[in-house]
């Protein structure tokens, strides 16, 4: 493996999972589409291969890459909710977007065979064969950040029913705003039926908005309310662009935004298993 040039020569391919419990690692595996592919992955406490986990894919923004979800979110953290019994054990896991890090974009075809693919996304499925994750009907979800919360939403709106719900934090990417809508207008009775669960989220205090009028979630907001699809939109208070301030932000009930979106997640699997 030639990854030097890449910043993860001191990565390996996984080799045993048992040992990685309660923590968040990083690993590399080798894709037909990409190469080889950095990415982290979060295991629950008491991890064991024979049982079946949830899935939660997280995609970064721009200028970031596979450790920024472990830069602000704790594995102590996840671990005390889950043995806590406030969230069902779950894995969770990322790839870097692209090694060109200002250019990340989620929807290039590369990425897409990793994520969607024609039935089943090659990085997905080395989930279910690694970690039984994602493996049983509607255990997929995904929750993004900045041009990641571009890539949530570009996934949601293409392939109806093939995640069981999106959080996008930060949408400010106001250049996919075209192609999202007309996706929405292309598979508006399949999102209608399903009614996936959806969740956006903007910070009052968001630069991109404040200095540079970037307003595409709102207008994609409004263009929801116009079709009439379902989804949750917040605009969160004294919160800036950065992934942490939407992560640790406390809402109403006093519960960590975290919290709150593992929950929506998990609550949007059950309601799809019913």
């Amino acid at each position: 493996m030639n990854a030097s040039k890449y910043c993860f020569e001191s990565y390996n391919e996984i080799k045993d999972t048992l040992t990685k419990d309660g923590k968040i690692s990083f690993f590399v595996f080798n894709s037909s589409s990409r190469c080889w592919v950095p990415y982290f992955v979060y295991l629950p406490p008491n991890f064991s291969k024979a049982k079946n986990y949830p899935l939660v894919l997280f995609m970064h923004g721009q200028g970031g890459d596979e450790t920024t979800f472990n830069k602000y979110v704790k594995e102590e953290q996840l671990n005390k909710w889950i043995l806590g019994g406030e969230i069902e054990p779950v894995v969770i896991a990322g790839i870097r977007g692209d090694n060109d890090r200002e250019n990340v974009q989620w929807f290039t075809p590369e990425n897409e065979s990793l994520i969607a693919g024609y039935s089943l996304g090659e990085f997905i499925q080395y989930c279910q064969d690694n970690f039984n994750a994602g493996v049983e009907r509607n255990d997929i979800s995904i929750e993004g950040h900045s041009r990641g919360a571009a890539g949530a939403i570009h996934y949601y709106l293409k392939y109806p029913g093939k995640f069981a719900s999106i959080v996008g934090m930060g949408y400010v990417s106001d250049y996919t705003l075209p192609s999202n809508k007309k996706l929405a207008a292309q598979n508006l009775e399949s999102l209608k039926e399903l009614q996936i669960p959806l969740r956006l989220e903007i910070g009052t205090e968001d630069s991109f908005v404040l200095t540079k009028n970037r307003r595409c979630i709102y207008d994609l907001h409004d263009y929801m309310n116009e079709l009439e699809l379902n989804h949750e939109f917040e605009v969160l208070h004294g919160v800036e662009h950065r992934f942490d301030y939407f992560w640790h932000y406390y809402t109403d009930e006093g519960l960590i935004n975290g919290l709150r979106h593992l929950k929506f997640h998990e609550n949007a699997r059950k309601l799809l298993k019913k």
